[in-house]
């Protein structure tokens, strides 16, 4: 090697000084690092790595389970899955808190709540968990969706352990004592220059090799995650494509069965009108008419189940047609009040029509669907406000230039926590009032369903016990 440089006085003063400034540094930092090694539990670096990302994955295999089951909650070998994947997250809990040998994890920024805020979701999850059988769909997803948060802190608090070199340099203790060691050396030998120079240099190969190795280790271990990260978004890929064959199944399924029931339904209600009239003769024995008008009463509400569930069908199929022409709103609000004005006046309860704009509130639309919008809305206020209540419909033009049908009443009012459930099928607001009521709980998501094959939206503002304003907001272009 050529050491002429090393003739130069200047020069060699020059290192000197900045290897007894090294020197002192070295051993500053030597004594700093023995109180931290102290402080904290040694751990070899190449372990906790795995445990956060391992804890990762098996988190994410967890919320996959509860994703997929979400979509089936009755396939029980999946709930068998989402027990087995919880209990092995929740088991990560404790390596994370001690360490893979019984010792405590480094104290990383952010890590403690990291972990606290892990924990906390677990617990919450718990009763879920123990209760699974019966956990909703509702419940399942909020669940995925609450697990799915603590995920990315997960991968921070890995990331921020392989980048932070504060605790990337903690070594295990026969390391430490190498390093120490050597600093020992140094110390010793700040008479000899070219002696200590050499084995700084040795001792900086040496690390260099080291970081190295931990960078091929670290490489393979996010080259696995990624590979595990691969595989799941495949099954999940794929799980989603089950679910939409699926759902297009039960969408035929729907539509085919309310075909078929239209039939025997329309012979039902022909039928029994013409016993009700007593067309060939009356009635005997008279509490035959009674029973005539049940099973006439029922089949009514049994066809407009049927419509309602047909044209849902048909809208998630998109074979659902709108037949669009210039259409006065002031009509279907007039065809709804009238149509609901008798059954309002049995109920004690004024239903009243808005007063008409100066200019004719004219949109492009399909007259058929806006009817049935209007009357869904105008029949739930009327069944759903006390005697002495009212109903009010009206229409207009707001502030922003846009078409609106609203149903104002004075009836039982829907909490905040259920205005958005009352637009998916099936829903009914759960209280005693409505319970005296039948219906399927079809014509809120129908609502939606046709306002957004419109392009336009429903909204809703109620409070309980003060009375609910349904309100129905067609796009701006519609308006002619």
């Amino acid at each position: 090697m050529n050491l002429h440089f090393l003739y130069n006085r200047r020069l060699r003063i020059t290192l000197l000084s900045l290897l007894t400034l090294l020197t002192m540094i070295a051993a500053l930092v030597t004594y700093l690092a023995d109180k931290e090694r102290q402080a904290a539990a040694r751990l070899d670096f190449s372990r906790s790595p795995w445990a956060i990302a391992a804890t990762e994955i098996e988190t994410l295999r967890y919320s996959h389970a509860l994703n997929l089951l979400s979509r089936t909650p009755d396939d029980l070998a999946l709930r068998r899955e989402t027990l087995r994947r919880f209990d092995t997250t929740w088991s990560r809990v404790d390596i994370l808190k001690h360490g893979p040998e019984g010792k405590p994890l480094f104290r990383l920024p952010g890590y403690p709540e990291t972990l606290e805020a892990f924990d906390k979701v677990l617990n919450d999850q718990d009763p879920l968990i123990a209760h699974l059988e019966t956990a909703t769909a509702a419940e399942l997803k909020q669940a995925h969706a609450d697990i799915s948060k603590i995920v990315p802190r997960l991968r921070e608090a890995f990331l921020l352990m392989v980048a932070d070199p504060n605790y990337n340099g903690l070594r295990s203790t026969a390391a430490q004592d190498e390093l120490e060691r050597r600093l020992a050396l140094l110390l010793a030998g700040l008479g000899t220059l070219i002696l200590v120079l050499f084995v700084l240099l040795i001792a900086e190969i040496g690390s260099t090799q080291r970081l190295l190795r931990h960078s091929d280790a670290m490489v393979a271990v996010l080259r696995e995650r990624e590979t595990e990260l691969a595989a799941l978004h495949a099954a999940a890929q794929q799980a989603r494509q089950e679910a939409e064959a699926a759902n297009n199944a039960k969408t035929a399924f729907l539509a085919n069965m309310s075909h078929e029931l239209r039939t025997p339904l329309h012979s039902i209600l022909g039928f029994s009108e013409t016993i009700k009239r007593a067309s060939y003769g009356p009635i005997q024995p008279p509490q035959y008419a009674e029973y005539v008008d049940h099973i006439h009463q029922s089949a009514e509400h049994l066809f407009s189940l049927v419509e309602d569930l047909l044209s849902l069908t048909r809208i998630e199929a998109r074979q659902y047609t709108l037949n669009e022409t210039r259409l006065d709103l002031a009509a279907p609000c007039r065809f709804a009040v009238d149509l609901l004005r008798s059954k309002a006046e049995a109920g004690d309860i004024t239903l009243t029509l808005g007063d008409a704009p100066e200019t004719p509130v004219v949109i492009f639309a399909d007259l058929r669907t806006v009817r049935q919008c209007v009357l869904n809305l105008a029949t739930n206020a009327v069944k759903f406000t006390p005697a002495g209540g009212t109903v009010s419909v009206s229409w207009g033009v707001n502030a922003q230039g846009e078409a609106e049908l609203s149903v104002a009443d004075t009836g039982i009012g829907i909490s905040t926590e259920e205005q958005e459930a009352i637009f998916d099928a099936f829903y009914q607001v759960d209280n005693g009032l409505s319970r005296l009521h039948t219906g399927a709980g079809l014509g809120l998501p129908l609502v939606k369903s046709l306002m957004e094959l419109h392009g336009g939206r429903v909204t809703l503002d109620s409070r309980i016990g003060e009375g609910s304003r349904f309100t129905l907001t067609f796009p701006k272009d519609r308006s002619v």
